[in-house]
């Protein structure tokens, strides 16, 4: 007979968040931890990390508890919690790790003003596309000998595959520039997002986080096959 599940502690973090809710899911399917992790094709160990609060399980295994569970939707809002949580760890970490241009000035500015492939576009696993940004120098620098580049690594079987970087036209205060990278959605199904970032070819930052969180981004939603009309 299993022991007994301690009753969880307050949750602090997303991934307690996603633990508390997983908990609740399965034992309302009246479902064992050894269970639960038989019916996902994991060990014991892969749901009781979870529920703790420690580890996170994979995008599929999510995406399996999610269906398995019925959960309403609110298992893959935690984990998108957990994953952007990281995700804002990763980029506070690059401009550690890559620190700020010394061409950087404050007069230098960027203003976004459309682009292609809206956040959370359906996409097939491994779909080719473009994305596409325009933006504007609205500062009064001039950008000379700049880039594109992708933070954090740009390939893996859950991420969004992209180049590294390409290069950025010569662009006078005031002009505006259209960026096309080319992309390879992810594999895995679910969610995925490519950051980047304007730098020098050291991958320093032009405009550091404190000023654009984000800088350009691209987020497609994978499927395994697309709806089609009326069915």
């Amino acid at each position: 007979m299993p022991r007994p599940t301690p009753p969880p502690g307050p949750a602090h973090t997303p991934k307690q968040q996603f633990g508390q809710e997983l908990r609740y899911r399965r034992e309302r399917a009246g479902l064992t931890a050894e269970q639960l992790a038989r019916a996902v094709n994991r060990d014991r160990r892969t749901i009781t990390s979870a529920e703790q609060g420690r580890d996170l399980p994979s995008e599929a295994i999510v995406y399996a508890l999610e269906q398995l569970l019925h959960g309403e939707g609110l298992l893959l809002s935690y984990y998108e919690a957990v994953v952007m949580a990281k995700r804002r760890e990763k980029l506070h970490m690059d401009e550690v790790h890559n620190g700020v241009s010394p061409d950087a000035l404050n007069e230098d500015a960027s203003e976004f003003l459309r682009e292609t492939v809206p956040d959370g576009t359906i996409m097939l696993p491994g779909q080719r596309f473009d994305k596409t940004w325009t933006i504007r120098n609205v500062g009064t620098v001039p950008w000379n000998e700049r880039r594109l580049s992708r933070m954090g690594i740009a390939a893996g079987p859950g991420l969004i595959t992209t180049p590294a970087f390409m290069e950025i036209p010569t662009t006078q205060p005031g002009e505006e520039i259209t960026l096309v990278i080319p992309c390879i959605a992810h594999i895995i199904q679910g969610t995925s997002i490519a950051s980047f970032k304007m730098t020098d070819a050291q991958k320093k930052l032009y405009f550091p986080y404190s000023r654009y969180t984000i800088g350009l981004a691209v987020q497609v939603t994978v499927v395994e096959r697309l709806q089609r009309d009326g069915q």
